[in-house]
C-alpha cells in the first residue's frame, strides 16, 4: 500500500493550485534575471506561498473513516436540504404516477418510505438546532459527531436518489417480463440457421445480462433500504434515545459508518444499470 505522506506529496506537487504558484515563481525569477531586476521582489513572496501551500497539503491528514474530513466544521444548510428533499420527492411522485398508469399496486412499505428522507432531514434539523430541548439524555454533541450526522444525511440523500432510480426502473419492467422476452429470443435462436443465428445469439446474451442486472438491482434495493433504515435509527437514537452517552453514540456511529462504507455504491454506478433496464 502506498505511503499516505508520499501520496499527499505527489498530489500536492501536481495540484493546479501549486503548479500555478510554481510557474508564477519561475516566471518572476526569469523576468528578474533576463530583463527586469526589480521583479525579484515578487519572486520571494511567490516562492514562500508555493512552499507554504505545498507544505500544508502534504501535512494535512487524509479523511478519517469516522471523523470525516480533517478540520471539517459541522454545519447545517436547510435550504440545500429542502432542495434535495424536493428532488427526491418529485421523483417518487413520478414513480407513483407511472405505477398507477400501469395499474400496479403500491406496497405498504413503499407508501411508508415515501416520507423516510423527510423524517431523516427533520431529525438532522432537530439535532442541529434543538438538541438541548429534546427528550434524549445528550444535551450537547461534540463537533466530530455533529459533522458525522451531517455526513450520514448526505449519504441518506444519495441513497434515496439511488432508490428512486431503482424504483423507476422496476415500474417500467419486471422479472417475469424479462424472463419471457429471454425465452422468446432463445426460441427464435433455436429455430434460426445461417448468419442470422449469430445475431440472435448476441441478442440472447444481451437479454441474459439484462435479466441478471435486474436481479442484482433488486438485491441492491434491499441493501439500500437497509442502510436508510440504519441511518434513520441512528439519528433517532441521537435525538430521543434515553440513557445514551456520547461514548455509546460514538460506538454506534463507528459501526454504522463501517457498515455503510463496506457497501458503498455510487448513484452513477447503479444508474448505468438502471438505464439498461428502462424501457
Amino acid at each position: 500500500m502506498e505511503d499516505p505522506v508520499a501520496r499527499r506529496f505527489r498530489q500536492a506537487v501536481f495540484s493546479p493550485k501549486n503548479v500555478g504558484l510554481g510557474l508564477a515563481t519561475i516566471g518572476s525569477a526569469a523576468l528578474a534575471i533576463t530583463a527586469f531586476p526589480p521583479a525579484i521582489i515578487a519572486t520571494f513572496p511567490l516562492l514562500g506561498g508555493w512552499l507554504f501551500s505545498t507544505y500544508y497539503d502534504v501535512t494535512t491528514p487524509d479523511d478519517d473513516l469516522v471523523k470525516g474530513r480533517a478540520g471539517a466544521k459541522p454545519g447545517y444548510n436547510e435550504r440545500a436540504r429542502m432542495q434535495a428533499l424536493r428532488e427526491v420527492e418529485q421523483t417518487l411522485d413520478e414513480v407513483t404516477r407511472a405505477a398507477q398508469q400501469r395499474r400496479l399496486n403500491l406496497s405498504p412499505d413503499f407508501i411508508q418510505r415515501r416520507q423516510q428522507l423527510r423524517r431523516i432531514v427533520d431529525l438532522e434539523r432537530t439535532i442541529a438546532t434543538q438538541l438541548p430541548r429534546t427528550e434524549g439524555t445528550i444535551s450537547t454533541l461534540p463537533s466530530d459527531i455533529q459533522d458525522e450526522v451531517r455526513q450520514f444525511v448526505d449519504r441518506a440523500i444519495d441513497l434515496s436518489k439511488l432508490r428512486s432510480a431503482m424504483l423507476r426502473a422496476f415500474v417500467r419492467t419486471n422479472e417475469s417480463v424479462l424472463q419471457q422476452e429471454l425465452e422468446t429470443v432463445r426460441g427464435r435462436w433455436q429455430r434460426t440457421t445461417g448468419p442470422a443465428k449469430s445475431d440472435l445469439e448476441t441478442l440472447v446474451q444481451a437479454k441474459e445480462e439484462q435479466l441478471e442486472a435486474f436481479r442484482r438491482l433488486r438485491n441492491d434495493l434491499i441493501s439500500t433500504e437497509a442502510q436508510l433504515d440504519a441511518i434513520e435509527s441512528f439519528l433517532n437514537t441521537v435525538t430521543y434515545g434515553q440513557a445514551v452517552t456520547v461514548g455509546s453514540v460514538r460506538q454506534q456511529m463507528i459501526r454504522l459508518k463501517t457498515k455503510i462504507e463496506a457497501r458503498r455504491q455510487s448513484v452513477e454506478d447503479v444508474q448505468r444499470m438502471v438505464t439498461g433496464l428502462e424501457r
